[in-house]
């Protein structure tokens, strides 16, 4: 379990980073695409992120066309990271991580909770920034965690009087490249696009006068105590958007669940940045200003609060499962290839002994450096499962 709650805490430290820039407005340049190849039609969701992530490179400034899809102001926390193959393993949940079970509703644990989040479950709304730009998704299944994200200028959105939920007939866009200010916003993950379709004129779009309810999944991060130990879990939460009492219920069900089996949780960030929901006497930062601000020690309360994750979750223990897992995985070279990919220089480790010998001498490189939040990242990708 170590290694599931280490893992768990390194994206919960890169979801604070975020989180604290998430209300900063940037400028946006966007430039206008002059080609004119056909557009690539798109039948789904999944059809959609199968062809990104298959070809991110050669996708870049491909035309696309969308039909019958619905519009949210909600975006994935990682677009398209419920398609990528690299996290089909978080979505086979244990009957362990199930707390209760209703006729409509699974309620998992926070380390179930957060199984889901790392398997592509949450999203964000994100505030327009000062040059009249925002960034929102569209779904052909309704389900914004799945959806496509798409950078839209005010003009358009406020030419056909968009909305949560507007059903659009068509839309045409170029995939582009995440502008920096956009892309700051959002986790990094290895293999995973920072994008977006880029709609800046009327003529991109036709516009049912329908609405549709739409699935999003807000999210926030709970500290909580267990057996004398700290642990950090993503707590996130359904949304029906055709629900006008939504808010009032997601409030119940998070002022319920931070103490539900004893639990005792704090909630440490504000799941709506755009229109906070909780009271200030359930959340530690009601907003990313909050986070940002220093401390009377001269750090800011994101350093504070960072270190005491590393602290109690980057221990001893996780250090000994990554180090079992490298002397049963890796030779030298691919030690040396690992260090390379989180940019920590092989001579300032390596000594020309045995595996064994070299992985010990590589993680008190690693832990000099700060660096076990990065390796937990790349060792998944050579094949260790956090789960």
């Amino acid at each position: 379990m170590s290694l599931q709650t280490a893992y768990t805490a390194a994206r919960v430290i890169e979801t604070l980073e975020n989180y604290t820039r998430s209300d900063l407005v940037n400028a946006c340049p966007v430039e206008r695409e002059t080609r004119s190849r056909p557009a690539v039609v798109i039948y789904s969701d999944h059809y959609f992120w199968n062809l990104i992530l298959n070809n991110v490179a050669q996708s870049w400034n491909e035309q696309f066309e969308l039909h019958e899809v619905t519009l949210s102001e909600h975006v994935a926390r990682v677009p398209g990271l419920y398609y990528h193959p690299d996290v089909q393993h978080f979505k086979t949940l244990p009957d362990s991580v199930m707390e209760y079970v209703t006729d409509r509703w699974t309620h998992y644990t926070p380390p179930g909770k957060s199984q889901k989040v790392l398997g592509g479950i949450g999203t964000l709304q994100i505030p327009p920034t000062l040059e009249e730009w925002r960034i929102v998704s569209v779904s052909y299944a309704n389900n914004v965690s799945f959806g496509i994200p798409v950078l839209m200028h005010e003009n358009v959105w406020q030419h056909y009087g968009l909305r949560e939920g507007r059903r659009i007939h068509s839309l045409t866009a170029h995939w582009k490249q995440m502008d920096a200010s956009w892309a700051k916003r959002f986790p990094s993950m290895r293999g995973m696009p920072k994008g977006y379709l880029v709609v800046d004129h009327p003529d991109q779009l036709r516009v049912s006068p329908d609405v549709y309810p739409t699935v999003y999944h807000p999210f926030t991060i709970m500290e909580y105590e267990v057996n004398g130990s700290l642990f950090y879990d993503f707590v996130y939460v359904t949304v029906d958007s055709s629900d006008p009492d939504f808010r009032n219920q997601i409030r119940a069900f998070l002022g319920e669940y931070r103490y539900m089996k004893g639990r005792h949780g704090n909630y440490l960030i504000e799941p709506f940045v755009s229109h906070p929901l909780l009271y200030e006497q359930d959340v530690m930062y009601q907003s990313p200003e909050e986070l940002r601000k220093e401390h009377s020690a001269a750090n800011s309360h994101l350093s504070l609060l960072v270190e005491r994750i590393k602290n109690e979750r980057f221990g001893s223990r996780t250090l000994e499962e990554i180090k079992i897992f490298i002397d049963n995985h890796f030779d030298t070279d691919d030690l040396k290839t690992c260090s390379d990919v989180i940019l920590l220089n092989p001579n300032a480790w390596y000594r020309g002994g045995r595996v064994f010998d070299e992985s010990a001498n590589f993680l008190d490189a690693v832990m000099e450096r700060d660096k076990v939040d990065e390796l937990l990242d790349a060792l998944v990708n050579y094949g260790l499962s956090p789960v």
